[in-house]
């Protein structure tokens, strides 16, 4: 196993590399952390958890932990997710190599790997510091959630190969993610974070499946087992749509049932974006991330503007 000394450190950090660390941390992507969280936080405000006890101090402070650890977590998935998968397609290979973990590695992917466990690390420290100060529930979700994020591609599980990445990301991004945010105000049971979360978490698998659809050839071709290579194209496309449209009909629903603002019909408006994004599988796939990503980002802010008007 190679060890990275503090010279070795020294020379990994210059301007490509701290681009390449970048990328690697897809910070796109952590909006999926963001927006649970603070869904989360917002919906424990609206159930009368946040600035009535008299610590507002405490509140604000709790909110700043719960967001970083839910970005170091995403952060820590990324990049160990690039470790096991990608094998730094963004960058030059070095030809001095060492064997880690069964494989022979540049300094730099050892670097990526030791920085994502050092994420979860943190992760965990501010996780125990919130189970001190607000719930023991937490320890169990952020277990979970730790365990899970590592396992999406790490070895020696690496569930995204037996066709759970995208069912698994929904939970542990979605709702666990939602419900833990909320338990650090409440310190109780509820199903309202979960169900009042919904609509933002089901774009998390539509996210999944647009990686997976995108990349459905060569997943098949090299034989990893997504979920769109284990139930086949057509039936991965179908999931997808069937996501979206789920998402907004939960949105006219909870609006019906008056758990949430008339305003939060304003997501209607990215309809035509979704159905944008939906074509984008039979066209050019290169584009189907990017404007997935896009549709969840604007959808997620809408809705949470709302919800943020409502309380």
């Amino acid at each position: 196993m190679a060890i990275i000394t503090k010279s070795q450190v020294k020379n990994l950090i210059n301007k490509k590399n701290i681009k390449d660390v970048f990328i690697a941390t897809r910070p796109l992507s952590l909006t999926l952390a963001i927006y649970s969280t603070t869904l989360g936080i917002i919906i424990a405000h609206m159930d009368g958890y946040l600035f009535k006890t008299g610590s507002v101090t405490m509140d604000l402070w709790k909110i700043f932990l719960v967001t970083i650890a839910g970005i170091l977590v995403q952060t820590a998935t990324n990049l160990i997710n690039d470790f096991f998968e990608c094998e730094y397609k963004y960058r030059e290979q070095s030809n001095v190599k060492y064997k880690f973990l069964g494989k022979m590695r540049t300094r730099f992917d050892i670097f990526i790997f030791l920085l994502g466990i050092a994420c979860f690390g943190l992760t965990a420290l501010i996780g125990i510091y919130l189970v001190y100060i607000s719930s023991r529930k937490l320890l169990l979700i952020g277990i979970m959630g730790i365990i899970g994020g590592y396992s999406y591609t790490g070895e020696p599980i690496v569930y995204k190969r037996r066709g759970l990445g995208t069912v698994l990301s929904f939970i542990l991004m979605g709702p666990l993610m939602v419900y833990g945010s909320y338990v650090v105000f409440s310190d109780s049971f509820s199903l309202r974070p979960i169900l009042l979360g919904m609509p933002v978490s089901l774009l998390i698998p539509v996210l999944m499946l647009s990686n997976e659809l995108r990349d459905y050839e060569r997943d098949k071709r090299l034989n990893i087992k997504t979920l769109t290579v284990r139930i086949g194209f057509i039936n991965g496309k179908k999931l997808y749509l069937s996501l979206i449209i789920l998402s907004y009909l939960l949105v006219a629903i909870y609006v019906i049932l008056s758990m949430l603002p008339i305003i939060s019909l304003t997501t209607f408006i990215t309809i035509p974006l979704a159905v944008k994004s939906y074509r984008k599988i039979k066209e050019a796939k290169k584009g189907l991330v990017p404007i997935t990503n896009k549709l969840h980002l604007i959808f997620g802010f809408i809705l949470i503007i709302s919800m943020i008007m409502y309380t």
